[in-house]
């Protein structure tokens, strides 16, 4: 019975005495595993089957919420201080805008110029522009010659105050400013792709822009009336026209042909160009038949020699000249010193060598010219004509 009792005071002994030790290595063990998984668990290679380096880049110990770099500009606070957005603000957010073209300067298409001056620019029975490769031999331009001015006779502006074609009374300053509308509209009747939009158009037109009293007028307008033809394709060149390809230009910001930014609006001649070709071509291209040629560049040989060769292919020159330069005025204008007579456009329909005038046209109504009379078609001399185109303040020159 000795014997056993002995076996179990040594064994109690024992487990006395080693019992601390094995807890504490099992302690070691146990802490050891834990640290060598930490830095696998934030590296993010624990569970990795493969045993391969992961091509992930490392990361930001930073959680990724506040990972955005602050605006160097604000506040210490303010990045802390910005809320985040609410669900209805998320869902209220702005679609993206379309991207704009690129901005660039008008430039006329050298080819297209080159090409007119060069007598390769015609235009077919159909009223297609065809750009010959050879210079065709020089035409024998009769003596006189003029276009058909039945219809293009009676296009008028709208006058500044009366009422429109619906009986509402309106005032809007702007309308004695739509002679580059008028001119175009003029144009326009002779070319295919554009005579039924001169003939037919109607409609409530209003500018793109509220310039103030007496400068915005929301107002309708038929393509014939008692008070002028063509009067529904003016207010749309003068309000709606926009080209495609010249949207979102510096220079051509808002619709219509008029430049709105001007004080007061006026229309540049590299607008209405572009108008004129985009409307003539059926909205197809810019540089379809017209182009400048500045006053500076022009001489009067030039200038009977571009008529001349317009009129001849059935189409009218657009003219910028001054109203009067002290000596001369356009017809249905008074002759005053030159700095109190204003920019203005009109068209080049007819011409007589013999008696050496220019058939021109103009839009005016019975509020805009300084006679206050309703204007039309009549005959000026070609040098006077030649001096007033000089006398421009902008050195705009033709469209021919």
């Amino acid at each position: 019975m000795s014997g056993p009792r002995n076996a179990k005071s040594m064994l109690a002994l024992l487990a006395r005495r080693w019992a601390p030790r094995v807890v504490a290595v099992l302690c070691v063990v146990l802490i050891g595993a834990v640290l060598w998984q930490v830095p696998r668990a934030i590296d993010g290679s624990a569970g990795s089957a493969s045993g391969t380096t992961s091509a992930t880049p490392a990361r930001s110990s930073t959680p990724a919420a506040l990972q955005s770099t602050a605006d160097p500009t604000a506040s210490p606070t303010s990045v802390a201080a910005s809320p985040s957005p609410t669900r209805s603000q998320t869902s209220l957010a702005s679609p993206t805008a379309r991207p704009k073209q690129t901005d660039h300067p008008w430039q006329q298409d050298p080819v297209l110029a080159k090409a007119k001056l060069d007598g390769r620019v015609t235009i077919d029975a159909s009223g297609r522009v065809v750009i010959l490769t050879d210079a065709p031999p020089v035409p024998e331009y009769p003596a006189t010659a003029a276009l058909d001015t039945r219809w293009t006779g009676l296009i008028q502006e709208p006058p500044r105050t009366g009422k429109d074609d619906k009986g509402t009374v309106y005032t809007d300053y702007n309308y004695s400013l739509f002679c580059g509308a008028g001119a175009a509209a003029v144009v326009l009747y002779y070319w295919p792709a554009a005579r039924s939009a001169v003939t037919t158009k109607s409609g409530t037109f209003v500018e793109p822009v509220n310039l103030g009293p007496n400068r915005y007028a929301r107002t309708y307008w038929n393509a014939q009336g008692p008070g002028g033809y063509g009067r529904g394709m003016i207010a749309y060149l003068a309000e709606v026209e926009w080209p495609t390809p010249d949207q979102g230009l510096s220079w051509w910001s808002r619709p219509g042909l008029m430049n709105w930014n001007a004080s007061p609006p006026s229309t540049n001649v590299e607008n209405l160009v572009d108008g004129i070709n985009w409307e003539s071509s059926g909205h197809s291209q810019l540089n379809h038949f017209y182009v400048i040629v500045r006053a500076s560049q022009l001489t009067t040989a030039a200038l009977r020699d571009h008529v001349h060769a317009d009129i001849g292919m059935g189409v009218p020159i657009v003219i910028a000249a001054r109203t009067s330069d002290g000596t001369n005025a356009l017809p249905y204008w008074n002759v005053k010193p030159t700095r109190s007579a204003v920019n203005h456009f009109v068209t080049v329909v007819g011409y007589d060598d013999n008696a050496g005038t220019y058939a021109v046209m103009d839009t005016c109504g019975t509020t805009c010219n300084d006679r206050n009379v309703r204007a039309g078609l009549r005959n000026i001399g070609q040098a006077a004509l030649f001096s007033l185109i000089g006398a421009e303040s902008d050195d705009d020159g033709i469209m021919w």
